[in-house]
């Protein structure tokens, strides 16, 4: 994270085990080569610039309100058509970005052009020429190698100038970012990564080339920081120049299982069967995303040999310069939305090519969401919202996973949709008021049904009451549980619950149409 009010924070949208987003201040080297800057920090006086952003985070769990305003610093740097590169988590759910030159005291406002919350990064735009003069735009370079040096510029907490810190790229690895727990390819560097360094350039020491974006650090490990590396953002921009705006990552849309073990090779029949010029290896498709895949393109129980004719171990890997292999999924996320690809499946011991159309994921519980308003509708006390895992951090803290409810948690395992549209609903809670008496404690519970209709999402519950006629509403909850209220005491009654409760509405303006 960029500097926040002065304290340290873990970024609520982390799914990765001490992962934070940067959060540490310390002291930094700069580097010098006989008394003369160097390229990069050259590059760093002309090109960096320190981001300033007011945001308020919506609140989830109590969906009608918001938290409280929070101020936050972070850096980036200029790119060519006039553009600023930062970290979309700088800038997320903000209300007003200003940015500031390297020498220079006046701030100037900016507006986000584009953000791409799965990749962590975010495009600005500055209306005043005279903020670009004599700046210089950095141009990127290609994914660091082992033990290349590095220099990281920024603005980190503890001093207002520039500061930079050198060191050398310790691995290259498909790794969860922290802003979203979206996987993509990720580069982590020895260099000291301080509170306000994020969005910074990461450059090549002897030049003013950019490699990578400083975006997260560790909070239990000492001078390991990590950049993105400059091909996702290169898909990031690409992205955006082709659609006009951030389209998204794609996925395959599968879950899968490692082939490793002798038995289930034999089971699936990958020793026996001809695999022309492929590696004799694979991983088997666990779950499946219904609403992309037909059984005949790709089912439970497939083997998955390769990804446009690049074969796939048995681990999952691919072959990724020499001596070094990656993750498959960073084969599909080089892919934009819409583009297709080809797979090799292993289905019933024969080897058969597929064609398929690539999309951005779609998941029954949604992953973290910024720069939108939370979801809700309350009838007769009774609060309604969809799952997602901003309101499971709300409602639970980061250690969700430990004190959620175990309906929700499998939810989140069911992983897909199984029709378009899909959202896991629940109640939420119930505010306390005569008629909603004698349903104390029931929260956090799945909704199946409505006046015996399943629901799909929260919109299809939103209809189903407005339009029902019935006498009694009547809602099926996951265990068996079913809460009763008769309709027309319950409409007069959820105006003076609001009231009682400092509701100001029923309901989002998904529904109201504000």
């Amino acid at each position: 994270l960029g500097a926040a009010d002065g304290a340290m924070t873990l970024d609520a949208g982390s799914e990765v085990e001490g992962l934070e987003q940067v959060n540490h201040a310390s002291t930094s080297r700069v580097v010098r080569e006989k008394g003369v800057p160097t390229a990069a920090l050259k590059a760093g006086f002309a090109s960096v610039v320190k981001v300033f952003a007011w945001t308020t985070e919506p609140h989830f769990s109590q969906p009608w309100q918001m938290k409280r305003q929070r101020q936050g610093t972070g850096s980036g740097f200029i790119i060519e058509g006039r553009r600023i590169l930062t970290n979309a988590h700088n800038v997320a759910n903000q209300n007003w970005v200003l940015v500031q030159r390297h020498g220079i005291p006046k701030k100037y406002p900016a507006q986000v052009m584009a953000v791409g919350h799965e990749c962590d990064l975010a495009v600005l735009h500055v209306e005043d020429a005279s903020f670009w003069e004599g700046t210089q735009e950095l141009e990127f370079g290609d994914i660091p190698e082992l033990q290349q040096s590095v220099v990281v510029v920024g603005f980190p907490t503890g001093g207002d100038n520039l500061c930079v810190t050198a060191g050398v790229v310790s691995r290259v690895d498909v790794h969860e970012y922290a802003h979203s727990g979206f996987s993509l390819l990720c580069v982590q560097i020895d260099a000291a990564v301080n509170a306000g360094n994020s969005g910074g350039p990461a450059l090549c020491d002897d030049s003013s080339t950019v490699i990578g974006v400083t975006f997260q650090g560790r909070e239990d490990a000492e001078n390991v920081g990590y950049i993105i590396p400059s091909s996702v953002v290169r898909h990031f921009l690409t992205d955006v120049a082709r659609h006009g705006t951030y389209t998204g990552f794609v996925t395959l849309g599968i879950t899968w299982a490692p082939l490793e073990n002798s038995h289930l090779r034999e089971y699936v029949g990958i020793d026996s069967c001809e695999v022309g010029d492929l590696d004799r290896s694979g991983v088997m498709v666990c779950k499946v995303d219904k609403t992309r895949h037909s059984d005949e393109t790709l089912q439970r129980g497939d083997t998955l040999l390769a990804f446009d004719g690049i074969s796939i171990a048995d681990d999952g890997t691919i072959r990724f310069r020499v001596m070094e292999r990656l993750a498959f999924a960073h084969l599909v996320s080089q892919k934009f939305v819409g583009e297709y690809c080809d797979i090799t499946i292993l289905r019933d011991r024969k080897v058969q090519t597929k064609r398929i159309q690539l999309a951005a994921p779609k998941y029954l519980v949604p992953e973290c969401l910024y720069d939108v308003h939370p979801r809700y509708f309350i009838t007769g006390g009774l609060v309604f919202v969809p799952l997602t895992f901003n309101y499971m951090l709300h409602e639970f803290g980061k250690r969700y996973y430990e004190k959620a409810p175990n309906v929700l948690l499998a939810a989140i395992d069911e992983r897909f949709q199984r029709d378009a549209g899909e959202e896991v609903v629940i109640l939420s809670q119930i505010l306390a008021s005569e008629i909603s008496s004698g349903y104390d404690g029931i929260r956090n519970i799945v909704l199946d049904s409505f006046n015996g209709v399943k629901i799909l999402n929260l919109k299809h519950l939103h209809d189903l009451v407005e339009a029902c006629t019935d006498e009694f509403l009547v809602f099926g909850l996951s265990h068996t549980q079913t809460v009763v209220l008769r309709r027309e005491e319950t409409m007069k009654a959820t105006d003076d619950i609001l009231k009682q409760h400092g509701i100001t509405c029923a309901k989002s303006s998904e529904f109201s149409g504000e």
